[in-house]
């Protein structure tokens, strides 16, 4: 599933393409992606212009003005966005440059005047929602701290994480309601850069360990995003590439192999129910 970087490098992408284009039609092939039928669906957007995409935690938001596409594209979800003189693919690897479209993965097609959008999902377990643009504040209200903004103070990071003093520092980080966008792959490198194992309990944080955890959080993502987000082999950005984060990754995917930083083989267990990779002489 794309995290932070991922997502954010994909709203990027097409917010190159997507603004000013006009949506001329909408084909659904399964009802279930979306949240609406067709007909309210076609109601409501045919003839508007793209404002904006952005990224919303780890989803996708299309903003049409007054309604938006809230998109989330979960384990094999996929966007297409394809003209005459360009295709741009994000998410997992369904279809390559110069494959046809739809094919028996798409699951909805946007028509816009000078292109289109295919959503294509394998395991059909990503969405799209038709949204009133107001209703998204108290969405975000359910989101935990955004790393770019300006709220994301070593302060409100340090009482977010003190709601939750008797958990696993490991589980606190993946759960979106206390900082967004972070998942098992930036936890884990996170934790390794901030030399802080991913059992300790949040109550045993000192302030060294609040002040790295910040730090390394704002820091790792910057830096996933600058390449473009981590891939392994189900994931691409909006130009059908590999991210290339995967070379600077120290611990994730390392298990038994040894620490770059002390040379001791890295661990591998299962840490609020995710396969967590670390190193017990570099983190305490």
């Amino acid at each position: 599933m794309p995290e932070l970087p991922e997502v954010q490098t994909i709203a990027s992408d097409l917010k190159v393409v997507l603004p000013k284009q006009i949506l001329t039609s909408v084909k659904i092939l399964w009802g279930k992606s979306l949240n609406v039928s067709v007909i309210k669906l076609k109601k409501t957007l045919l003839g508007l212009p793209v404002k904006n995409v952005y990224r919303l935690g780890k989803s996708l938001i299309i903003d049409f003005g007054d309604q938006v596409l809230h998109i989330h594209l979960k384990m094999t979800g996929q966007l297409v966005w394809r003209s005459a003189k360009l295709t741009l693919a994000g998410g997992h690897p369904i279809i390559g440059v110069g494959e046809e479209l739809p094919n028996k993965f798409t699951r909805v097609v946007f028509n816009f005047e000078a292109g289109q959008l295919f959503f294509n999902d394998v395991r059909k377990f990503g969405w799209i929602k038709l949204l009133p643009a107001k209703s998204l504040p108290a969405y975000k209200q359910g989101l935990g701290l955004e790393p770019f903004s300006p709220q994301f103070t070593l302060t409100n990071f340090k009482q977010a994480l003190s709601r939750r003093l008797k958990t696993k520092i490991k589980a606190v980080l993946l759960d979106q309601s206390v900082v967004v966008g972070l998942g098992n792959i930036y936890v884990d490198e996170v934790l390794f850069a901030s030399c802080v194992r991913p059992e300790k309990l949040v109550a045993k944080l000192s302030q060294e360990n609040y002040q790295a955890l910040y730090k390394e959080i704002k820091r790792i993502l910057k830096l996933a995003i600058k390449h473009r987000g981590t891939s392994f082999s189900d994931y691409r950005d909006a130009r059908g590439s590999k991210g290339n984060y995967l070379k600077y990754l120290k611990v994730y995917g390392r298990g038994g192999q040894p620490c770059l930083a002390c040379g001791k083989n890295l661990e591998k267990q299962r840490i609020a129910g995710r396969g967590t990779h670390w190193c017990k002489n570099c983190q305490s």
